[in-house]
């Protein structure tokens, strides 16, 4: 059965990679490897509605959301009072970054102590709450509702086909071995963007590149 979060439908991958292992294994693994791209991305890729999100405030211009591929902001509220829409500007939908087109946001956090206190740690205190929409239909939602239709980019499809035949071709080996030596059991491993071990095709992750939500 699908699940909402799969990034692609059995009947997209090659015929080969579709008959490699068994229809309940099959499952797991487009599953497993849609989880993963969007854990490699840094956001859920699926369509959420109505995600709340309360945001720690710098007094800066600008608000940063956790989520990315933010398609809307619904409502925006500074302790407990709700803003009007022309106050804020979805800025970067990638970055999930608000701007503040009248005021600075408030900050929220310590302040140091004495008669002239001033700012010293922002920190997420419940006082500014972001409600808004993100993500797009996956193949896997669409699979569960018909009525939806899938808007997924499609070279997030794309990637998700690449990683998914290439999980599937190794099935029961290591994932990213780059080369190995059977007399002198050597391996070596790709290495990802961040210097880590990667088992995504290098293709894949091209693919997700413009998508990818770099840490500030």
């Amino acid at each position: 059965m699908p699940a909402p979060q799969d990034l692609l439908t059995p009947a997209q991958l090659p015929a080969n990679a579709r008959t490699a292992v068994e229809p309940v294994r099959l499952g797991l693994f487009i599953t497993a490897i849609s989880e993963s791209l969007a854990a490699y991305v840094g956001y859920p890729l699926l369509r959420r509605q109505g995600v709340v999100e309360t945001v720690a405030g710098t007094g800066a211009p600008h608000l940063w959301l956790s989520g990315g591929a933010v398609r809307q902001v619904v409502r925006v509220e500074v302790r407990g009072v709700e803003l009007e829409p022309d106050a804020y500007a979805l800025e970067s939908s990638l970055m999930g970054r608000l701007v503040a087109r009248r005021h600075r946001w408030p900050f929220t956090g310590t302040w140091s102590p004495g008669v002239s206190s001033t700012p010293m740690e922002a920190q997420d205190t419940g006082e500014v709450r972001v409600t808004y929409d993100a993500g797009w239909v996956t193949p896997g939602q669409a699979a569960l509702d018909e009525t939806l239709v899938v808007d997924l980019p499609a070279s997030i499809q794309l990637a998700a086909v690449e990683a998914c035949t290439a999980a599937l071709s190794r099935d029961g080996k290591p994932g990213d071995v780059a080369s190995e030596s059977i007399g002198g059991t050597s391996m070596s491993y790709f290495a990802g963007p961040d210097g880590g071990r990667v088992a995504f095709p290098a293709t894949a992750l091209q693919l997700l590149g413009p998508y990818r939500k770099r840490r500030r």
